[in-house]
């Protein structure tokens, strides 16, 4: 339960750097240390998988962190064109 609180809240801090384009440049340094959390998140949650009782959660949290992987990934990609 707390891997999905925490995927879901650092997909929504991901959602919520998708600003104007003209903003991207400033909003890399918060998306590139987001990406790094996500992915320490995806990672810890495939060891702790086996521990997991509840398939629904596993699954909800490899969503919401794979959401916010990308939204972070396009931001830096779109950030990378302008700036």
């Amino acid at each position: 339960m707390l891997f999905l609180a925490l995927a879901l809240v650092l997909f929504f801090f991901s959602l919520s750097l998708l600003p104007a384009a003209e903003l991207y440049c400033q909003f890399r340094r918060p998306a590139t240390g987001l990406l790094l959390l996500e992915l320490f998140l995806l990672a810890s949650q495939f060891q702790f998988r086996a521990r997991s009782s509840n398939r629904a959660l596993t699954i909800a949290t490899f969503v919401f962190a794979v959401l916010g992987i990308g939204f972070n990934i396009i931001l830096l990609i779109a950030a990378r064109a302008k700036c």
